[in-house]
């Protein structure tokens, strides 16, 4: 496993008129500020998360190592950034006493191989007669261990053995094969034969289980811990810091060893990696040789040199004086998935990991260690859910969720895209009216195919608003979402609910009755949130952004003057194909406009794209209606005949053809 964890504890519209950039003042409420980042539950119920860092952060950076290196930095130099303070030292070659959890307790097997010995007494090739191909040893219910061998005709007794049970092979220059669980090419594992260098001893104590331990200079221990642990293409002086820091690793935990334990450090990244003559490289046997015996020393102690993939740009603060929080300008010169990285989280799986909270509202995020972008890694946080809240530290929603670090911020958009206008969920256009007659609400949703597959009434009263309009997804949901203006000037709105008539209305705001038109045009400004476009009577064009909560973002501003011309303005989502949000306008002459979406809440110049569309008493959009993938234009006759004119997708029509007759019944289509 290369680059492993210690885990040890320790958005100005070009309108073809004047353009004003005047702030105006905002005519929304806003909520109070709050101390904790909080991050609503995403429409599309999956959380995505962007983080830096991979593993603890604490000490060297192997991603970092491999950037100093590259920028030319020299092993010792690597080392002195990583851990400031400390000292080299020659530790000569000792032996160090690795617990093989790979090999795992239980049964230990031993290939038989010429010249195996067993506590130096060379091991038969044949017993009874039959070839052995293998050893085991097992211990027995009084504690003694039985050696037996296996043939053709299965296993047979060997001899009994006291503790410990030494395999070594000197002919094969100290190689011993065992049974591992080993890491196979399509990343799963298996038990499988590996070799390793010195010798294994099956049980130092008395015990009820094997307790394999491979016992072997520190030099020939780091040739298979280096390349495990770091990439052996990487540069030489990444790979001699990384020799010594292993080193100086394994002679902490050798130096830290409690009296009477069998063995110093283990094989996994619960110590660091060691994975047998498998692991060994040409390029990492050289580094080793290169820094032979040196070690890191703080004060004339060993020191307990952690290390991780990466830091993300900053280290964190460790057990240790020389375990420091610093910037560090290296872990990220050569990119990679361990400095920078996303991960996607289902609200399922939050809900399963968390029951408690019931159904998942949203996350806060309530403090992080100050250190980097966002703020840095994440300290505590907190789930909320419909039944409660749990309160946890950053490591334990890292482990819980399978981050790579507690330095992470959740970054899906804040609104579903807000085309098509879908009120049930199904992703499908539907469209809204408000029936002349009685002021019903009318939801009549989409086939995709240009037609309806329903026909339903979603809310009443809505005769008496000077405005209804569909705002697209303005709430943290997939559901479009429904605004009116009272006589007031007061705005309200109406929640898409999915399974029927709308929820109930709340305020969002006040003063609007100074604009003579509003009208939704899903993400203007490029932050993934839902947008409004409001007209005054002097044709000044006003951007509200939402907050993708329900409300607004303080950032309202005019972005373009003179559109008091057009008799109709809406948008149809992106209609040129580009990604951006788009409007459209039409003059009293029936001329057509397109004003692409710059992404950023503006426009690129306008281009003419129709003519003689006074024949149409109403214009809209509600996104894709046929179900190509391409936002198309609906409209009203005089006669009341419903016409949809089918988008290119590149800013233009294809053909038009009535999809819907009667539709003067309605006093207005909503936008």
């Amino acid at each position: 496993m290369f680059l492993a964890e210690r885990v040890r504890a320790s958005r100005l519209l070009m309108v073809g008129v004047a353009i004003a950039m005047v702030t105006v003042t905002t005519l929304v409420s806003s909520a109070p500020a709050q101390a904790d980042e909080t991050y609503p539950r995403p429409w599309d119920n999956t959380v995505t998360l962007s983080g830096h860092g991979y593993g603890h952060g604490h000490g060297m950076s192997q991603w970092g190592a491999y950037g100093a290196a590259t920028k030319g930095s020299t092993w010792q130099a690597i080392l002195g950034f990583y851990y400031p303070g400390t000292v080299l030292a020659n530790l000569g070659n000792p032996t160090i006493r690795v617990r093989l959890d790979a090999v795992g307790p239980g049964i230990l097997y031993v290939s038989n191989k010429t010249g195996l010995e067993l506590v130096g007494k060379p091991m038969p090739a044949t017993l009874g007669g039959a070839a052995i191909s293998q050893y085991r040893v097992r211990t027995l219910a009084d504690g003694v261990m039985v050696v037996e061998g296996r043939s053709s005709a299965g296993w047979k007794h060997y001899t009994y053995t006291a503790f410990p049970a030494v395999f070594s092979n000197p002919s094969l220059g100290s190689i011993v094969d065992v049974i591992a669980s080993v890491r196979q090419p399509d990343g799963t594992t298996k038990r499988a034969w590996r070799t390793y260098r010195g010798s294994i001893v099956a049980n130092w104590l008395t015990s009820a289980s094997i307790t394999p331990v491979s016992v072997l200079p520190m030099e020939t221990y780091l040739r298979a811990v280096v390349p495990a642990e770091m990439p052996s293409s990487w540069k030489p002086a990444a790979l001699a810091a990384q020799a010594v820091a292993a080193r100086s690793y394994a002679n902490n935990d050798r130096a830290s060893a409690r009296a009477g334990r069998i063995y110093d450090t283990c094989d996994t990244t619960s110590c660091q990696m060691y994975s047998g003559v498998p692991a060994e490289a040409a390029t990492t046997d050289a580094a080793i040789a290169a820094t032979a015996g040196q070690t890191l020393t703080y004060l004339g102690e060993p020191a307990f040199t952690q290390f991780s993939a990466a830091n993300g740009g900053y280290s964190v603060a460790g057990s240790q004086p020389y375990l420091v929080a610093k910037a560090d300008p290296y872990d990220g010169v050569v990119p990679n998935s361990a400095n920078a990285w996303t991960k996607t989280v289902t609200v399922a799986a939050i809900e399963a990991k968390w029951p408690s909270i019931g159904t998942y509202r949203q996350l806060r995020i309530i403090s992080r260690d100050g250190h980097g972008q966002w703020g840095g890694r994440v300290l505590t946080a907190a789930i909320d859910g419909s039944a409660g809240s749990v309160t946890v530290t950053g490591e334990t929603l890292r482990s819980a969720l399978g981050l790579k670090s507690e330095w992470f911020i959740p970054t899906n958009p804040g609104s579903a895209p807000s085309y098509p206008r879908d009120f049930t969920g199904d992703r499908l256009a539907d469209i809204a009216a408000v029936l002349a007659s009685n002021g019903d609400l009318r939801m009549y949703a989409g086939n995709g195919a240009s037609g309806a597959k329903s026909v339903s009434v979603i809310g009443t009263g809505f005769g008496g608003f000077l405005k209804v309009f569909t705002a697209g997804t303005w709430d943290d949901d997939a559901i479009s979402d429904v605004m009116v203006q009272k006589s007031d000037g007061s705005l309200w709105l109406y929640p898409g609910t999915a399974a029927g008539p709308l929820g109930p209305s709340r305020q969002v705001g006040t003063g609007w009755g100074v604009y003579d038109l509003v009208f939704p045009v899903g993400d203007f400004g490029g932050d993934g949130l839902s947008d409004l476009l409001a007209r005054r009577p002097d044709g000044g064009l006003v951007l509200y952004s939402g907050d993708g909560a329900g409300g607004f973002l303080n950032n309202t501003r005019q972005i373009g003057a003179g559109w008091d011309i057009f008799t109709s303005v809406f948008s149809p989502g992106d209609f040129d194909g580009d990604g951006r949000s788009d409007i459209i306008a039409r003059t009293s002459d029936g001329l057509l406009y397109l004003y692409p979406g710059n992404g950023t809440g503006g426009a690129f110049p306008r281009r003419r794209i129709g003519y003689g569309w006074n024949v149409l008493s109403t214009i809209f959009s509600v996104g894709d209606f046929n179900g190509d993938g391409k936002s198309d234009v609906l409209g009203r006759g005089w006669d009341g005949t419903l016409w949809m004119y089918t988008g290119n997708g590149t800013g233009g029509f294809l053909q038009k053809k009535a999809v819907g007759a009667g539709w003067n019944i309605f006093m207005r289509i909503l936008p």
